[in-house]
C-alpha cells in the first residue's frame, strides 16, 4: 500500500484524515494506524475506503497495488 498516495486521496476529498474517518465510520485512530503501516485493512475495509474516497481503478491501483509483480515489477 502506497501511504502517501492514500493520504493525497483523503486530504483531496476530505480536507484531514479525521474527516475521513468521521466519513468512513471508523475511529480516527485506525486511520492513523492504517496511514503509519501498523495496522492493514482487510478487503472488506479497502472497498469501504476505495467507495469512500471515490477512486478511479486507475488511482485503486496505484494506491492499493503499488506493484504487479511479487519480485517488484511494475
Amino acid at each position: 500500500m502506497n501511504a502517501r498516495k492514500l493520504r493525497v486521496a483523503i486530504v483531496a476529498e476530505y480536507g484531514t484524515q479525521s474527516v475521513f474517518a468521521e466519513k468512513i465510520g471508523w475511529h480516527k485512530n485506525k486511520v492513523s494506524r492504517i496511514m503509519q503501516g501498523k495496522y492493514k485493512p482487510d478487503t472488506d475495509e479497502v472497498a469501504n475506503m476505495v467507495k469512500v474516497l471515490h477512486l478511479s481503478e486507475s488511482q485503486f491501483c496505484d494506491i492499493f497495488l503499488p506493484t504487479i509483480a511479487p519480485n517488484g515489477d511494475k
